[in-house]
């Protein structure tokens, strides 16, 4: 029986193609609804004018990432949709910061409000991720399980049809945040396709070289957190990469990051982190209170208010709130506010 407190979970196996197959019937209906939401919240017209822009970005993905694109060819064809509206699902971000900048012409628009945290204890890694976004993602999203042919076990949250995005896998756990993007690079991966090539990464070091050598279609952060506890922020647009270490943040074991740049030369302005945005001021302080120790601790933070890190709008709100556990192998998802909601745990394997 489907349980709507929580997210619905798949498992998905083998070839690119056969993954895709079983996450499109698995999450069949979710995908069309996804497909729906995102041609009505693009528009009509923006919507099919992006899918002409978009033709170099999946001619890249086809070169640079032809896995992930069978992987949703997969996935259209076991949903019984187009392949076009897995894509723009898969595009999401890329694509919403197209229509910004390319149809509507506006430099500056309104970040998804994300929030990441790395912590690396004496017993335990751990990495927190808010997704905030538009309410009506929570009937959307889904979490998904996978054990690739030849490949790491991985497990990540996103809106279904898509191949990735935050999650773990049994060497590491990655967040991201969008940042500030003031130009669109076509070719460049997707943030989904991005986000699943550092889930087959096997230490924090490969994740930052996957990093450096990538193009990226938009601005984004990532936070990646290994099992030896090496942890490193990771902020790109479509011409730089910046790594930063906790010493680089002021701290010993933790990072911390929001939707704002932190490095000077990115952000075009010296950067105070304890000012540049209210989310990461709170998520400052409270570690500097008291460094968590355990997922139930990092949850409290993903829960503050004092400085909205726990997202609550009319029209957006915390759509998704997970903690993993690297060392253990385990995946904490609350669908929602982690103020409110009940986590659910899942093993990576």
């Amino acid at each position: 029986m489907n349980d709507e407190r929580f997210y619905p979970q798949i498992d998905i196996a083998g070839t690119p193609r056969e993954m895709g197959l079983a996450h499109g019937r698995q999450l069949r209906d979710r995908i069309h609804a996804t497909g729906k939401a995102m041609r009505e919240k693009v528009g009509v017209a923006p919507y099919e004018a992006g899918w002409r822009a978009f033709q170099e970005t999946l001619a890249y993905c086809r070169t640079h990432a032809p896995d992930l694109v069978e992987e949703m060819e997969g996935i259209a064809e076991g949903a019984g949709i187009g392949f076009r509206d897995v894509f723009n699902i898969n595009a999401h971000l890329d694509l919403m910061v197209w229509k910004r900048l390319v149809w509507d012409k506006r430099d500056k628009g309104e970040s998804p409000g994300c929030s990441s945290h790395a912590v690396a204890t004496p017993s335990e890694v751990l990495l927190g991720w808010n997704g905030d976004d538009w309410r009506g993602w929570l009937d959307c999203g889904a979490v998904v399980r996978g054990r690739p042919t030849g490949g790491e076990p991985f497990i990540y949250w996103s809106l279904a049809g898509s191949v990735g995005r935050p999650g773990m896998n049994t060497h590491l756990a990655l967040g991201a945040n969008s940042l500030p993007s003031h130009c669109w690079r076509p070719d460049g991966l997707l943030y989904p396709m991005l986000s699943r090539r550092a889930l087959a990464c096997r230490s924090t070091e490969e994740g930052v070289e996957l990093f450096r050598r990538s193009n990226a279609c938009v601005a984004m952060n990532y936070l990646i957190a290994d099992g030896a506890g090496n942890l490193a922020d990771v902020e790109m647009n479509a011409e730089r990469v910046v790594v930063q270490r906790p010493a680089d943040q002021g701290t010993e074991d933790y990072l911390l990051h929001t939707n704002c740049f932190l490095d000077a030369d990115l952000a075009g302005a010296q950067v105070d982190p304890d000012a540049v945005c209210p989310r990461l001021t709170a998520a400052r302080r409270l570690y500097r209170e008291g460094m968590p120790e355990d997922a139930a601790g990092v949850r409290a933070v993903q829960s503050d208010h004092t400085g909205g890190v726990c997202v609550h709008r009319e029209e957006s709100c915390t759509v998704v709130s997970f903690v993993a556990e690297v060392r253990a192998g385990r995946f904490h998802v609350i669908r929602g506010n982690p103020c409110a909601g009940w986590a659910r745990t899942y093993a990576v394997g």
